[in-house]
């Protein structure tokens, strides 16, 4: 139960959001700020959780996209900005954003004149079809599914170690030149191809399964060592030009990644700023234990950065499992959750709005609704009594939560346990290390009856989150993103339909609807759309959060202060 004090704290906190996010003083996504930081020294970044994967094949989760930009680039990428400009996708390694061609089932990119590779060596287009070709390795799995779904021939290959001739549909005509063939018309190819698995790599430095040890670098940074749970050192990449990459700025001369620190410790360690922490940043946002003595010192206070996500925070529901394949009884969870609770366990009002709907209302379609409400959102045990004993559940069940085995994550798994309980479910809770969390319960006969989930779109709009996370026809044995494993045949009919759609504003409509229609159904119940407050050192400079990793910092701006 919070006290006064406490919800005095998280109303100050709001206010800040609020005025961050309109590009407010101090580091709160004020661009002026990247005009103060100088070129040299080391910036110290502190992680709580591991990096899942750094291959680009693989790395398909937010915080591992944002360190994974430092060290290698993309035909296009996220602008380096604060708030929904950060959301505009521009050229990186390609010239623009794409050419498409025979209605956008083929898209033509021409790479960059003098990208080189960190060795010099230039990045061609035949790397960058190396590179998309990995990502159907059986042996890489957990990596977006955009490719065997969009590209012609895509289901029936399996990748380059078994398949040495390459993908057909992947045309290089010279070493600028690289042309997709898809099997459908997609509008936005052009956003996709911003995702890590677009990466050139070259095939002589593949090292396989290895190779998420030591990714060759065509950023502004390569790998001097990769200590997994431990520590990531990145030092400059000599042959990356600022001349040819307007997105990074690669200011400091050395970045650390301490991982897998303890998260008060990381505050206490920011709040007092003392030594190399002075020219330290937080990787995840300030812990719920912290916000009182950030929001009392109006000097750290300042260096709260705030940032607004297209993120949307959710419990997923194995519906595969007995008796979670009964709606009814899904229907009770979501009734029974306590959002408010779970919204606390990750800081309070300053880490989000209670999601009531898959789309968070940043997002195109977003149709305000709260299907299954509860008083200020804390839950209605009463109503989700009711309908267990109509599913034949009147005294109650057993069921096991997988969550990630971190402070944050075990709050909120308590969180979980407890407002169930108040239903007469009984949770058992399952910690999962953070560096293998996504990689297990994206293994559907590892995962159990409840996963602690989220999702945050590829780039802003719901093409890359409904048909991703619940279409059931994309559920594999190993790196499922569909963790509900939720299979409705209408709404895989509904997807296809929309996906013929050309005009983006009917298309978003249509998503809207189809969400609304997916939550009938309860395959996961939301509780939070995303704000990010992360604390930066006082020497640093640059910082903002950006929305297209869960409101954390943009790392390729930060530098240190002159």
């Amino acid at each position: 139960m919070r006290t006064r004090r406490a919800r005095m704290v998280m109303t100050a906190a709001l206010g800040l959001v609020a005025v961050a996010g309109c590009g407010g003083t101090g580091h709160g996504g004020d661009g002026g700020q990247a005009k103060a930081a100088g070129k040299g020294g080391t910036l110290h970044v502190l992680s709580s959780i591991d990096l899942e994967h750094l291959d680009p094949a693989r790395n398909y989760v937010t915080s591992s996209q944002d360190v994974g930009r430092l060290v290698y680039r993309t035909l296009t990428t996220f602008a380096a900005a604060p708030g929904r400009a950060g959301g505009k996708i521009v050229p990186d390694l390609a010239t623009d954003n794409g050419r498409p061609g025979d209605g956008a089932r083929s898209w033509t990119f021409t790479l960059r004149a003098g990208v080189k590779f960190e060795d010099g060596r230039p990045i061609t287009s035949q790397d960058i079809k190396y590179g998309v070709e990995r990502t159907f390795a059986a042996e890489l799995p957990e990596g977006p599914p955009y490719g065997r779904i969009w590209l012609a021939g895509g289901k029936a290959y399996k990748g380059p170690y078994k398949d040495k001739h390459g993908l057909a549909s992947i045309e290089t005509p010279d070493d600028k030149t690289i042309v997709f063939k898809l099997n459908r018309p997609v509008a936005d190819f052009g956003s996709a191809v911003s995702l890590p698995m677009f990466a050139p790599v070259p095939r002589d430095k593949d090292t396989g399964v290895k190779y998420d040890s030591r990714p060759f670098s065509s950023g502004p940074y390569k790998i001097e060592n990769f200590e997994p749970k431990k520590q990531l050192t990145l030092v400059r990449n000599t042959h990356w030009s600022p001349d040819i990459d307007s997105v990074r700025k690669g200011l400091p001369d050395k970045i650390v990644i301490d991982l897998n620190l303890d998260p008060a410790v990381i505050d206490q360690r920011l709040i007092a700023a003392g030594g190399e922490d002075a020219n330290a940043v937080a990787l995840e946002p300030v812990g719920a234990a912290s916000i009182g003595p950030v929001m009392s010192n109006p000097a750290v206070r300042q260096r709260l950065v705030s940032g607004e996500s297209i993120n949307t925070r959710f419990l997923s529901i194995n519906t595969k499992h007995k008796p979670l394949d009964d709606v009814r009884v899904r229907q009770a969870i979501a009734y029974a959750l306590d959002k408010d609770a779970l919204r606390t366990a990750r800081g309070g009002p300053i880490a989000g709005e209670l999601a009531t709907t898959l789309l968070p209302p940043s997002l195109p379609g977003s149709v305000s609704e709260d299907p299954y409400p509860s008083p200020d959102g804390k839950g209605d045990p009463a109503k989700a009594k009711a309908l267990l004993a109509h599913a034949g559940h009147a005294s109650g069940l057993t069921l096991t939560l997988d969550t990630p085995a971190t402070a944050t994550g075990k709050t909120q798994a308590e969180a979980v346990q407890a407002s169930l309980a108040r239903a007469g479910i009984t949770v058992k809770i399952n910690a999962i290390s953070s560096s293998a969390y996504y990689s297990t319960v994206g293994n559907t006969a590892q995962e159990h009856d409840l996963v602690i989930d989220g999702w945050t779109p590829d780039w802003p709009g719901a093409s890359t989150y409904l048909p991703i996370v619940f279409d059931g026809r994309q559920i594999t044995a190993e790196g499922n993103n569909n963790h509900s494993q939720y299979n409705s045949g209408k709404v895989n009919a509904r997807i296809d339909e929309i996906a013929k759609l050309r005009d983006p504003a009917s298309a978003a409509t249509a998503y809207g609807e189809l969400a609304k229609q997916i939550m009938r159904d309860a395959p996961v119940v939301p509780f939070l759309w995303d704000k990010a407050a992360v604390l930066v050192g006082p020497n640093v400079a640059g910082a903002y959060g950006h929305t297209a990793y869960v409101g954390r910092l943009d790392l390729v701006s930060l530098g240190l202060r002159k």
